[in-house]
């Protein structure tokens, strides 16, 4: 999925020339610790509450450093998951081709995109592997569950540390997968936990309920 199906114009940007009590006050009316600096249309930077904090109110953002930290209309969520990730961005902007400010990514909006993307409003059970890194085929896997029945919904591959072990998590369109699993261990795959529905389903929904309440605090 591309970025510009997810953009929000939600929270005003500031302009270089607005000052520092400017800025806290949208933080504060936003809830929010980033807000977007334009020049006009023109994206300029992001400045961060931290910076701002202890500063003369009548301080010009201009004076500041900002982050050059964006992203661009055709570039997929995964790279606004990184940028976000990497900065710990309450607001991520978002940019044309041209360098136009045109709305913004929230974490909240983002997270809504992610469950669609892992299947996590969808019944199912979770199947937790570990394997070597090159070990990993999905088609292999999703054969030896289809031979149950069931099929893949979503796969997800997280690295172990530094080395050469990963985690698959595996969302599995069966309430019961002792099958699954068991077909699993004959081709000697490593279970390294499993998650039956509908239990793991209402726990997982309430964690995401949870998780979008605070965001939205």
């Amino acid at each position: 999925m591309l970025i510009d199906k997810i953009i929000t114009n939600e929270i005003p940007p500031v302009h270089a020339y607005d000052t520092v009590d400017t800025a806290l006050q949208y933080m504060d009316d936003w809830k929010v610790s980033h807000l977007i600096v334009t020049d006009g249309h023109r994206y300029v930077g992001l400045i961060e509450e931290q910076v701002l904090l202890g500063y003369d109110g009548h301080t010009e953002i201009s004076e500041f450093e900002l982050l050059d930290c964006k992203v661009n209309t055709t570039q997929h969520i995964y790279d606004a998951i990184e940028c976000i990730a990497d900065y710990r961005l309450s607001v991520l902007p978002v940019v044309n081709m041209e360098g136009k400010h045109v709305g913004e990514i929230l974490p909240s909006h983002l997270i809504e995109e992610i469950a669609e993307l892992s299947a996590v409003r969808r019944e199912g059970s979770v199947l937790i592997l570990e394997m070597n890194e090159v070990d990993y085929s999905l088609a292999d896997i999703a054969r030896h569950v289809e031979s149950n029945d069931a099929h893949v919904l979503s796969a997800t591959v997280k690295r172990i540390g530094d080395g050469h072990m990963v985690e698959v998590f595996l969302k599995i369109n069966q309430e019961h997968i002792s099958g699954v699993v068991q077909t699993l261990q004959r081709f000697n795959y490593k279970i390294k936990a499993y998650f039956d529905a509908p239990t793991f389903d209402d726990d997982l929904r309430r964690r995401y309920d949870e998780l979008m309440r605070y965001l939205d605090t």
